[in-house]
């Protein structure tokens, strides 16, 4: 079954397309509603990595080189690499976002509430703690019976340890070349996991311009509050179309 996942069979070429990478443990179905939020502003597209959702039964990915040289060969076979390309990540998935848009050189590279490369690689990848803490936020607020609640916390603690594991396979090669894109670095004002310092670090990354900024809320603030994000990304986009040459 394939990486990639879109919701819109129209795919202009003039149209940019904004290729999605969730957070750790979750998989690609939260960004079909952001198809219809953006509209023709752009071509939405989400990887699906294996060991969730649709993919539940796969074995996951043995490391993050596997996934990037997977989603850039899916995105070359769809003809999704010659326009204008944003990548966004999510948390971890920002962190993918990253290791995809040094691949493919994307017109600009959006990380939410993730922390940058070096920090990774200090930290080695997500802990048991950070494991535990996002296992419980997915259930936090559920209306369903307490015995459920517990079994489909446990479900997301095991696909979060998938995604731990595989973020230590995370290596910055030391002559890894920057970006030259801009990186638009967004953080939460409440977020626990990802301080300030650890998001301003993304600017080492590129010889683009760091666009940083700071939400309300904490570090689910992509699910807690979508639509600012969206206007956000929205803007973005926009002003990708307007920038680029006719």
């Amino acid at each position: 079954m394939t990486y990639l996942r879109t919701w819109t069979n129209d795919v202009p070429a003039a149209r940019p397309v904004l290729l999605c990478l969730p957070q750790a443990g979750a998989g690609a179905l939260q960004f079909q509603n952001w198809q219809q939020r953006l509209g023709s502003r752009a071509t939405v597209c989400a990887v699906q990595l294996p060991g969730r959702e649709d993919r539940w039964g796969e074995p996951p990915p043995s490391d993050i080189a596997e996934v990037v040289a997977t989603v850039v060969a899916e995105l070359a076979g769809a003809g999704l690499l010659g326009g204008q390309l944003v990548v966004f990540g999510d948390s971890f998935g920002g962190l993918l976002a990253y290791e995809v848009a040094r691949a493919v050189g994307p017109a600009a590279l959006v990380v939410c509430v993730c922390r940058a490369p070096v920090h990774w690689s200090r930290q080695g990848g997500l802990r048991e703690d950070e494991v535990e803490e996002l296992a419980s936020a997915s259930v936090e607020g559920s209306s369903l019976p307490s015995e459920l609640v517990a079994e489909l916390r446990e479900i997301a603690a095991e696909v979060l340890r998938r995604d731990a594991e595989l973020s230590k396979t995370f290596v910055t090669p030391p002559d890894a070349e920057p970006l030259r894109c801009p990186v638009y670095a967004w953080g939460a004002l409440s977020d626990g996991t990802v301080t300030p310092a650890q998001l301003d670090d993304w600017r080492e990354v590129t010889t683009g311009p760091l666009h940083r900024h700071d939400f309300t809320g904490g570090h689910r603030v992509s699910r807690d509050d979508p639509l600012a994000l969206l206007g956000r990304l929205s803007a973005l986009l926009s002003d990708l179309v307007e920038e680029e040459p006719s």
